[in-house]
């Protein structure tokens, strides 16, 4: 039978030192510890389920001294929550070469952002009323010294990571204040300047007090941008301070964007009790809407729905006129995606609008002033 030798707590983590067993042996005692974890806690009458994520290292295999094992039951104990959660991981070197390139692509982001090598493209949202104005989504781009100009895919690692993703929103931000005074001098006047937001912004209170403070430095109003979020931003422990945050954004004449929407489990909960003015439809419904009777149902019924509870509708990933047509047969308010431009710098902006407006074979006009 397993032996525990050792154990200690400390937060929210405790650790086990079990000796004199193999390796299904020590499989044996943490399957236990699952099992038992998810028996139901009663707290008044109410019962509660936790979840417990276990990382096992073993010696002298994974490590000669404390240091290193508990380095390698650390990374074991990572990839575990990464996995789901409420599971158990056996490190290996392979986990420890994937947390090491992690670590050396998490400096790399950390030094662009020193370099000043991000910056912003922005993607046309297009009104399909055209007395209404273009509404623009700011886009990171990075500016790789090797690779060129790389898409968010190829740095989404530093959006997992709470300091490095607090620096990349803070990034964002300001850079869409200055963009937007940008756009003034270049005679784009866009409707709204839509940036998409995660739960680093929200951890403080700094994010949404930079706000503010740059509205009145630049004279830019808050009226003037949309927040995009998502539902994971409103499940966990954070959703007490982006629902506070979101309130005072709202408050201040800023627009609240669902994006996303179809995608996850509690999307009518959050689109009913949340300050939210639009819904962006995931792309992953527009893609088929064409051939696809199924997408067209949910995409007809999610349109119905929100503007039944006064809300605007986005269509995301719009690549073709027949998904266009289709779409403004369902009254969709916005649509956006490479049918009307891909996203570009905002000093490209200004031709990619004329060309917009002078293509007389499009049903839609974008009335830039």
């Amino acid at each position: 039978m397993p032996k525990i030798c050792t154990a200690w707590e400390g937060g929210d983590e405790f650790g086990l030192i079990l000796t004199e067993m193999s390796d299904d042996a020590a499989l044996e005692m943490v399957n236990a510890v699952l099992e038992t974890a998810r028996e139901p806690v009663h707290i008044g009458r109410s019962p509660r389920r936790c979840s417990t994520s276990i990382g096992l290292a073993t010696f002298p295999h994974d490590g000669n001294d404390p240091a290193t094992l508990f380095k390698a039951a650390d990374i074991a104990l990572y990839h575990a929550k990464s996995l789901g959660r409420d599971r158990a991981e056996i490190f290996n070197n392979k986990l420890r070469e994937s947390v090491e390139l992690r670590s050396s692509l998490l400096g790399d982001i950390e030094n662009a952002l020193i370099r000043n090598e991000f910056e912003l493209f922005y993607q046309p949202i297009v009104p399909t009323d055209t007395t209404r104005q273009v509404s623009l989504e700011a886009l990171m781009r990075w500016r790789h010294p090797k690779h060129g100009v790389v898409s968010p895919a190829h740095f989404q690692i530093g959006f997992e990571h709470q300091p490095t993703a607090a620096a990349l929103g803070m990034f964002m931000l300001e850079q869409a204040f200055k963009d937007a005074l940008r756009l003034r001098t270049l005679g784009v006047q866009a409707r709204r300047i839509a940036i998409n937001l995660t739960n680093a912004d929200f951890r403080s209170d700094l994010f949404i007090d930079r706000f503010f403070e740059l509205s009145q430095e630049t004279g830019v109003p808050p009226r003037q941008f949309c927040v995009e979020v998502t539902e994971g931003m409103f499940l966990g422990r954070d959703q007490r301070r982006v629902n506070q945050g979101l309130q005072r954004l709202h408050e201040a004449g800023v627009e609240v964007a669902f994006d996303d929407f179809g995608t996850g489990f509690a999307s009518l909960t959050h689109l009913r009790q949340m300050p939210i003015d639009r819904l962006k439809i995931d792309r992953s419904f527009i893609a088929n809407i064409e051939s696809s009777s199924a997408d067209q149902a949910i995409v007809e019924g999610i349109v119905l729905m929100t503007h039944k509870m006064g809300k605007r509708v986005v269509a995301e990933g719009v690549e073709n006129r027949k998904q266009m047509e289709i779409l403004l047969s369902m009254d969709c308010d916005f649509l956006q995606g490479w049918l009307f431009g891909k996203a570009c710098s905002v000093d490209e902006l200004p031709e990619l609008i004329n060309t917009m407006s002078r293509d007389e074979a499009r049903p839609l006009r974008c009335n830039v002033q």
